[in-house]
């Protein structure tokens, strides 16, 4: 640990503090909403120098469709860039690549099932430039243009789309996801839709979706850069997202406020005490791989409370993994590589996945040594020595984000904005975050470590998958290993195992 973790100074988490909302920082930070209800934020950055990243995220995508409108929302995604009211023919993308911005393929925009986000990185020496690209932004918001003539340009490049992902990572990945959300309206709702729909949806159902969902407070714009007045860049803001939604709702294009509500996405059976397994074929793996994920709700991070319980999960992690490293080290390994992280299946859904890499037609032996290793954490915990281990892993962590505080670049901090309005990951700066993490990691135990193993059986929202080159086993042989692992670990005959040492070289 070194002298600048030591000088840290702590945060004050007492009182009501620890259960409340941390701060949106860091200081310098314009936040705060238009009159129409659209969320704004505003940040320097001299990171890369003359360039801002610019996003306006919509907390709108596919998990909102109706039956007849699967694939909508990512239409519009791409009509965005091909028509609005004041660009025709792709002249937005013209103009982009005319200012030197960087523009391609899935770099300026994505659609997922919860939100629907653009991006832009553009120059900022000329202020001219910068308040066109907001311009743009307002253009996405309210004036994308949604006409016959235009939707027949962008059916073909979304069926191309279509059609790259029906490959065999494709087809594994749509799979993995019906398995994962099983029963939960996410189920089927997939970004890319049917085919049906993008072949013959009218345009008119668009322009419906449009003016039903696109709603400003449902919208935030992040500017983040190397310019020298954010209140500057707030005015432009102002200037084109506040007039861009009263023309559009004068010319009943949408409407300002009011709408429909998301649609209920979790029944209340959404978790499930009966594993769910799935094999894969593919014929570009080279070598053998599990998936094993455990869902659990989402898990916001907006007070200290919360944001303590995500770091026991990441200290967890890294007892996990560190044990797991040391067995891939071993002679004639169980398993090339494992790995235990968390991830997000969807804004309602998270997940700790356990990835892991074996020979060809070795799975069943690494599924049962990973799962051996976490019945052992459950029967018999982790060692002082492992918990002081992750702990220091965590300290330098938190001294290297301190002191990297102004190395960000735009395009990742502007990213942490977008996450915040689109999910409350808190963003306080990297200095706060240091200190707090620094306050909040002596509240930690071995023992809090050790009881997140409880949460990782096969009765806890399991699902497994494997993907090989050739199907070499069932679903019905990964049960049989799973419940002969439960079986052992239930008959109180599992040790604690002895980590093997990693080899060396002299």
């Amino acid at each position: 640990m070194g002298h600048v973790y030591r000088e840290l100074p702590e945060v004050d988490i007492s009182g009501e503090v620890f259960t409340s909302r941390v701060p949106l920082g860091p200081e310098g930070l314009l936040h705060g909403r238009l009159d129409n209800g659209l969320t704004y934020y505003v940040r320097q950055c001299s990171k890369p120098k003359a360039r801002a990243a610019l996003a306006l995220a919509v907390k709108v995508g596919s998990l909102v469709e109706d039956e007849p409108e699967r694939g909508v929302a990512h239409i519009l995604e791409h009509l965005a860039f091909n028509a609005t009211q004041h660009y025709s023919n792709h002249d937005i993308v013209n103009f982009l690549e005319s200012i030197g911005a960087s523009f391609g393929a899935c770099q300026n925009a994505y659609t997922s099932a919860d939100e629907t986000v653009y991006t832009l990185m553009v120059p900022t020496a000329d202020t001219a430039l910068l308040d066109k690209s907001i311009a743009v932004l307002s253009e996405f918001a309210a004036r994308i243009r949604c006409a016959p003539e235009d939707l027949a340009k962008e059916r073909g490049a979304v069926m191309e789309e279509l059609r790259m992902s029906k490959d065999s990572g494709g087809r594994v990945a749509a799979a993995h996801w019906k398995l994962l959300l099983q029963g939960c309206r996410y189920e089927n709702r997939l970004p890319i839709g049917l085919e049906s729909v993008i072949k013959g949806v009218p345009a008119a159902t668009i322009a419906a979706f449009y003016r039903r969902w696109y709603l400003p407070h449902r919208m935030a714009v992040v500017v983040v850069g190397d310019f020298p007045d954010p209140a500057a860049v707030l005015a432009l803001i102002q200037q084109h997202l506040g007039p861009a939604f009263e023309e559009a709702a004068a010319a009943g294009l949408l409407q300002l406020q009011g709408g429909p509500e998301v649609p209920p996405v979790l029944p209340a059976s959404w978790q499930h005490s009966e594993p769910r397994f799935c094999v894969f074929a593919d014929r570009e793996a080279q070598d053998s791989a599990l998936f094993l994920s455990w869902k659990v709700p989402s898990r916001p991070t907006a007070t200290p409370a919360q944001y303590l319980e995500v770091m026991k999960d990441i200290l967890f992690q890294g007892c996990f993994n560190s044990r797991l490293y040391r067995i891939s080290r071993a002679q004639d390994p169980l398993f090339f590589s494992a790995s235990l992280a968390d991830e997000s299946a969807c804004a309602a859904v998270d997940m700790f996945v356990l990835g892991v890499v074996c020979e060809d037609k070795k799975t069943l032996r690494a599924l049962e040594a990973v799962l051996t290793e976490l019945a052992r954490v459950r029967l018999h915990g982790f060692s002082e020595r492992e918990f002081n281990n992750a702990v220091k892993g965590m300290q330098a962590d938190i001294e290297t984000t301190y002191l990297e505080a102004d190395q960000g670049y735009c395009t990742d901090i502007r990213d942490e904005y977008v996450r915040h309005f689109l999910g409350e990951e808190f963003v306080s700066g990297q200095q706060y975050e240091a200190r707090l993490n620094k306050t909040l990691l002596p509240l930690i135990t071995v023992e809090d470590i050790n009881k997140r193993a409880a949460g990782l059986t096969h009765r806890h929202s399991a699902v497994f998958k494997s993907v090989e080159h050739k199907k070499w086993h069932n679903e019905a042989a990964l049960r049989k290993v799973v419940e002969r692992v439960a079986a052992a670990e239930a008959g109180g005959s599992m040790g604690p195992g002895r980590s093997p040492r990693c080899p060396t070289a002299s």
